[in-house]
């Protein structure tokens, strides 16, 4: 047992009860006050949600009528959001709002402490925030109409979300950062233009009705479940995969050759430029050779300035897809792809032009069936180069031409949008499929600054 006097095991050279020691303690300290906050929050808002009920005659009434204006499909978030509505916006028949009318009835029995954050949240206004990038502990979000920044750490209310994400909702001060107060529905990045938007045409129609235009906030808290229902459609608007009939059946193709003289056929295939290349790794001093027949793709990447190929260093790099393998060892040739043009080319270069040559014989076939969303066409994309990569580098560059060609087709569909706003739109979606993904690459070869996620 290490003595309060002992040198700090850490070996920093301090005394343990002047090191870790009281690190410890001040950790158990922050955690008890976070555990306390959290706990206030949670007896406040029963207590608020229990005046209301009451209010509303008891049972199931307001539970019924907080969730009611609320799009079903919503789902769990519907409870919450009703919540938030029903405590914070909604004006009752008195024309009062849920929390005001509970600090006026029984605010006077609450401690200072309790009545304090009873009347924060009375002040409280609502806003649509985006986040804009990460911190230490959590993440800066970013009011999309004042462009004030807050941090809001990592607890009971926050976890990890996809970069640029977007909610309308209440932010509560939380020790020296901030926390979200009530329920936030989190979406996409393009939820942010059509919320400014909604909100702009709603100040125009209070404008012309009550002759004086009325703050985002104000319009935000008259109209909430209407934008939260907005927010939900928008969401929802990515395509997705609903019924076979939006997929189609993909064919793995296994071939199995015997060969007397796999050496003759590597040599021969090899010959061939740029069509067969020899696979990376492959030693063909170890009685293995692996040829993908590959499609180039020089020409996605050619298009970019000079400046941006020499920053990605692309001259060291050769990029391509491989469409199908052909490896060969003692016991014969084995080809495999899915089923393409190119491969089909493959398979009657070997069984007719080269068969008598190199003495092929086909053996087996095998054939299995996927399906896979229409439109999407199976590539594996390989790289050669001498530089040392990580597997993460890898990956990233053998990601950039497929990323440059769907940025092509976002600019030729939306003329009107910057190159930021997809590439934000793009970083948001793969995160939700692979939260390791990076675009950073994306960014230099477009000349964009590098996103405030990475590293």
């Amino acid at each position: 047992m290490i003595g309060r006097n002992d040198p700090c095991p850490c070996g920093s050279g301090k005394k343990y009860k002047q090191c870790c020691l009281m690190k410890q303690s001040e950790d158990q300290a922050e955690q008890i006050k976070v555990q306390r906050f959290f706990e206030r929050k949670w007896k406040l808002t029963n207590d608020l949600h229990s005046f209301l009920d009451e209010k509303h005659g008891g049972g199931w009434m307001l539970d019924h009528q907080k969730m009611e204006p609320f799009d079903p499909s919503i789902d769990h978030f519907r409870e919450g959001l009703g919540s938030v509505w029903a405590f914070f916006f909604r004006k009752y028949e008195n024309g009062k709002r849920g929390i005001d009318w509970f600090l006026e009835e029984g605010g006077r029995r609450y401690s200072a402490e309790d009545r304090e954050m009873l009347e924060r949240w009375s002040a409280m206004k609502v806003s649509c925030y985006q986040i804009v990038g990460p911190y230490e502990q959590g993440v800066v979000i970013e009011d999309v109409w004042s462009g004030e920044r807050y941090r809001m750490p990592y607890c009971e209310t926050m976890v990890k979300l996809p970069p640029w994400s977007v909610a309308v909702g209440m932010i509560e001060p939380y020790f020296e950062n901030w926390c979200i107060h009530g329920a936030f529905m989190w979406c996409g990045p393009d939820t942010k233009p059509a919320v400014m938007a909604l909100v702009q045409q709603l100040q125009k129609e209070a404008l012309q009705a009550l002759g004086r235009e009325l703050p985002p906030a104000d319009i935000i808290a008259d109209h909430y479940p209407d934008i939260i229902n907005m927010c939900h459609r928008n969401n929802r608007n990515e395509k997705r995969v609903s019924s076979p009939k939006d997929t189609q059946e993909q064919v793995f193709l296994t071939r199995v050759y015997t060969c007397s003289n796999t050496e003759l056929l590597a040599e021969t295939l090899l010959q061939i430029e740029d069509e067969y290349l020899l696979a990376p790794g492959t030693d063909p001093a170890e009685g293995r050779i692996v040829i993908s027949r590959a499609e180039r793709l020089d020409h996605i990447l050619d298009a970019l300035p000079a400046d941006r190929r020499a920053q990605l260093g692309l001259d060291d790099i050769l990029i391509f897809n491989s469409l199908g393998n052909i490896e060969m060892d003692t016991k014969g040739v084995t080809v495999s792809g899915w089923w393409s043009n190119e491969l089909e080319a493959t398979l009657e270069l070997l069984e007719s032009r080269m068969a008598s040559a190199v003495g092929l014989s086909r053996v087996n076939e095998h054939q299995e069936t996927h399906r896979f969303p229409k439109g999407v066409i199976l590539k594996e994309t390989t790289i050669l180069t001498e530089k040392d990569l990580s597997e993460q580098e890898i990956v990233a560059y053998s990601s950039l031409p497929q990323f440059l060609q769907w940025f092509q087709l976002e600019q030729e569909e939306n003329p009107g949008e910057t190159a930021e706003t997809l590439v934000r739109r793009k970083e948001y979606e793969q995160y939700r499929i692979n939260p390791n993904t990076s675009l950073k690459l994306l960014r230099v070869a477009l000349g964009l600054p590098e996103s405030p996620f990475v590293g």
